[in-house]
């Protein structure tokens, strides 16, 4: 019996062109966005170990705490307010009343040529990520180990399948 060396390779050196161009930044994008919505459900960031985002602020300028009744003359002294009541039990980045309008569901990937870019249409977006204007720095878009990882364990199984076949 022989075996037809060339053809064999060519086939698999179509097979391994057409995964580089097509199918790797599925697996990317894919992959990506998994790790950006971990990132929201863990309330931190994941590179080697998770990074916890910084709590809200439960104070004003003057130190007053802005979650509680600071007198009877509305409600209980000492009992949750209108706001303690609204933000008690809900996740950082995540907003009141704003059903699947959220932060963390507003990413997309864009696959272009040779690499695949990840995207927010909100405009405040950059503003958590980054830490800007007072805010502080709640990163849910970085370079992370456990990402690469992930990727490159799909990559290795997907290129073990064309070269087994």
């Amino acid at each position: 019996m022989l075996l037809d060396i060339g053809g064999d390779l060519e086939e698999i050196a179509k097979d391994t062109a057409r995964f580089i161009s097509t199918d790797l930044p599925d697996i990317i994008a894919v992959e990506g966005l998994k790790h950006i919505k971990k990132s929201f459900k863990d309330e931190g960031f994941t590179d080697a170990f998770v990074e916890k985002w910084k709590k809200r602020k439960r104070n004003n300028k003057r130190g007053r705490i802005i979650t509680r009744y600071r007198t009877n003359r509305i409600g209980k002294e000492g009992s949750l307010n209108k706001y303690g009541k609204k933000i008690k039990g809900r996740k950082i980045l995540a907003g009141h009343n704003s059903s699947g309008n959220k932060l963390q569901n507003s990413f997309r990937a864009r696959k272009k040529r040779n690499r695949v870019i990840f995207f927010s249409y909100k405009k405040y977006a950059e503003r958590h990520n980054e830490g800007k204007d007072g805010m502080p720095r709640r990163t849910y878009i970085a370079a992370s180990k456990v990402l690469d990882n992930n990727i490159e364990k799909k990559i290795n199984r997907s290129l073990d399948n064309i070269f087994k076949n």
